[in-house]
């Protein structure tokens, strides 16, 4: 596989497929054959530094990387074989994170200089233009993506905060600054509906936030809904949401993955215990007599040799999996690809 770390592992919306890339330079494209994963392309020479983040089109039809070069790069995928048809070039310095909008037209860069860039696909072409320069994070922008179903924009810094961008007409405005962490933010994941989004940093926590506009309208105003801390003993690199379930899963600096599910209990006289055990905050929301909670559910303590960069869930779209058994994949400093099978226990 990769000769050095790799930074970041995503799966395609088919789930058929996973993309990772790392300090190599390189892209890998993974593919399932017989039982077990191997490596089908090799993309090269596109970048000649690191290659940080990869993002698979809602359509598994193109492919965005971006790199430690200043660019991203975008890809067609067909039929097994990867063209390069654009280079996206302006920001300053390393590119960190890249992320494709739900229609596939629209794709965001953050970078080191500050800044996040909305980029358009015009005429359905490989023509990609700047439409949009947002400035306002007074550090390093770690990561970048679109809420699910609104148009709205989130990134996360170095300067310890989580902005939110809404579209303006033409424009994209700044809405929300979300300032709890006390360290640099690294990522960030929506559920489903993009009702919830979970935060995870240096600060060695994860935090909850719920849009308290709901599904109504095309903003979002979230608030925090509680903690979860005292699990991973360093930085938090990377956290992502099961699609359709209220299961999140944890990487990052102390070698560990970490996989949280919240639970119901009804009342809240004995509310599970289930956040008592460590340091963990988690206000008693009580809905129709249920309180619920954030249980942690499996962990592996030794997932990599190594700093865990990233933890994807496979998407449950489309595939027949069974609905018992997710599958995950991670990725490290020790320049491994691994794929888990998670499955929650029924009560």
């Amino acid at each position: 596989g990769h000769s050095d770390r790799v930074w970041c592992v995503a799966w395609s919306t088919s789930g058929k497929r996973i993309a990772s890339c790392g300090g190599d330079k390189s892209v890998r494209i993974w593919g399932h054959d017989g039982g077990r994963w191997v490596c089908e392309s090799i993309l090269e020479d596109a970048h000649d530094r690191t290659v940080r983040a990869v993002a698979w089109s809602p359509g598994d039809d193109k492919l965005a990387t971006a790199s430690f070069d200043g660019t991203c790069v975008i890809w067609t995928c067909k039929d097994g074989e990867y063209e390069q048809i654009a280079t996206l070039q302006g920001h300053e310095n390393e590119v960190k994170s890249v992320s494709w909008d739900a229609s596939g037209n629209l794709l965001a860069t953050c970078s080191r200089d500050k800044s996040v860039w909305v980029w358009e696909n015009v005429d359905g072409e490989d023509d990609y233009e700047c439409v949009a320069v947002l400035h306002g994070h007074s550090q390093d922008v770690k990561m970048v993506g679109w809420h699910p179903s609104k148009e709205v924009l989130v990134s996360a810094s170095y300067d310890d905060t989580v902005r939110t961008w809404e579209a303006d007409e033409d424009d994209w405005s700044p809405a929300q600054i979300l300032d709890t962490h006390t360290s640099t933010v690294w990522a960030f994941s929506f559920n489903q509906s993009g009702e919830w989004m979970a935060t995870a940093g240096d600060d060695a926590t994860i935090r909850l936030w719920r849009d308290a506009n709901g599904s109504s309208g095309n903003t979002t105003k979230y608030e925090e809904e509680g903690v979860l801390r005292g699990f991973h003993s360093r930085a938090i690199l990377s956290i992502d949401w099961l699609c359709g379930l209220d299961i999140l899963a944890s990487a990052g600096g102390d070698d560990a993955i970490r996989v949280f599910s919240r639970v119901l209990s009804k009342g809240s006289e004995n509310n599970d215990k289930a956040v008592a055990d460590k340091d963990t905050i988690m206000p008693d929301s009580t809905t129709a007599g249920k309180t619920s909670g954030w249980a942690l559910v499996a962990e592996s303590l030794e997932a990599h040799t190594g700093d865990v960069n990233c933890v994807q869930w496979r998407a449950r779209t489309g595939i027949a999996c069974k609905e018992t058994e997710h599958m995950m994949a991670s990725c490290g400093d020790d320049g491994l690809v691994k794929i888990w099978s998670f499955s929650p226990l029924t009560t």
